[in-house]
């Protein structure tokens, strides 16, 4: 066995450009963490000392919630944390704490990666296992993955050019952030865990309140710039057609002519709530809802959909077909 302790940024870049190039092929692993990845955020001005403010107590609740659903995503294969144990849940849950000196909370990452590694260890390869770990380390309390962060968001925002000068990136950062583009076009869930943490990130800029400066992971800048960033577009849903096979896990009929349907895709396990009205089916496609439902069969739905963040906001079953479906395409036979 092989372990492997990453202790900063440097060596997690460096392990990962080695996982992607398959260095660690035939070995087996095992990852720990010591002093990083950690968060650590930094207030600063009149008023602020060994203190959190409001904003900032929800902008670590929008972490946790990350930690949360980076878990679901990686280890249960589903968008939503609510497929987590109470168990899972305690056994995720970070504490921040409140250093004295200005207002500094740190949050450590390092116990959730490791867990991370330990449920994913023997259902991936090494490397795709250090891919997505340390990959979700740096996304999730990486210094790149800030700065990235607020670069994108101020490229087009006015902003002072010494503020703006911080957030250009240097020729090692540039290289880094090409292993991070070939870790997510490895590791597709990688992207939806970004912009789960891009989320806890615009939190925490929009968090500064009436602090002169905010200081993540030794990337200062001033009030007015972070007020600026924060401003962000709302993030839009994006229209989809989930059609394929798919188990009947619950039905609702608790609302008059709307059914509620809590269905799981066969090719990837995904689990999200489909409805349609009463009226919009016959009889017949009701009935194959049912059969499935009861013989715990497969069934072909169509299904019109709203995507927002990776996650299904919106479901709705406009066909229904009876298997047997083609196993090459996971279409239904005719």
């Amino acid at each position: 066995m092989t372990q492997l302790v990453i202790t900063n940024e440097t060596q997690a870049f460096d392990a990962l450009q080695l996982a992607i190039e398959k260095q660690f092929d035939g070995q087996v692993i095992d990852l720990k963490f010591d002093g990083w990845p950690v968060l650590e955020i930094k207030l600063e001005g009149e008023g602020y000392d060994s203190t959190i403010t409001s904003d900032m107590a929800n902008a670590i609740v929008e972490v946790q919630r990350a930690v949360n659903r980076t878990y679901a995503r990686v280890v249960k294969h589903s968008a939503h944390a609510r497929s987590l144990t109470d168990g899972e849940r305690q056994e995720l849950q970070f504490k921040a704490k409140v250093k004295t000196g200005s207002s500094i909370i740190e949050v450590n990452l390092g116990d959730f990666a490791e867990k991370l590694a330990t449920s994913i260890s023997t259902s991936m390869t090494p490397e795709m296992m250090l891919t997505t770990v340390l990959g979700t380390a740096a996304l999730g309390a990486g210094l790149l993955a800030y700065k990235s962060f607020l670069k994108h968001r101020s490229d087009d925002k006015q902003i002072e050019q010494t503020e703006r000068s911080k957030l250009a990136m240097r020729q090692e950062e540039t290289r880094r952030l090409q292993i991070m583009a070939d870790a997510l076009s490895r590791v597709p869930q990688l992207q939806h865990v970004q912009e789960d943490f891009d989320i806890a990130r615009n939190a925490i800029v929009g968090a500064t309140g009436d602090a002169d400066s905010l200081t993540v992971n030794s990337l200062q800048l001033d009030a007015a710039t972070t007020r600026v960033i924060a401003t962000a577009r709302r993030t839009e849903s994006q229209e989809v057609q989930l059609n394929g096979s798919y188990s009947i896990i619950a039905t609702d009929l608790s609302k008059p002519d709307l059914i509620k349907l809590r269905v799981q895709a066969s090719s990837d396990g995904r689990e999200f709530q489909a409805s349609f009205q009463d009226n919009s089916l016959d009889q017949s496609q009701i009935k194959i809802l049912q059969d499935a439902e009861w013989t715990r069969s497969l069934v072909y739905l169509s299904i019109n959909a709203r995507i927002l963040r990776g996650e299904v906001s919106v479901a709705t079953v406009v066909s229904v077909q009876a298997q047997p479906v083609s196993a090459a395409r996971g279409e239904p036979t005719s």
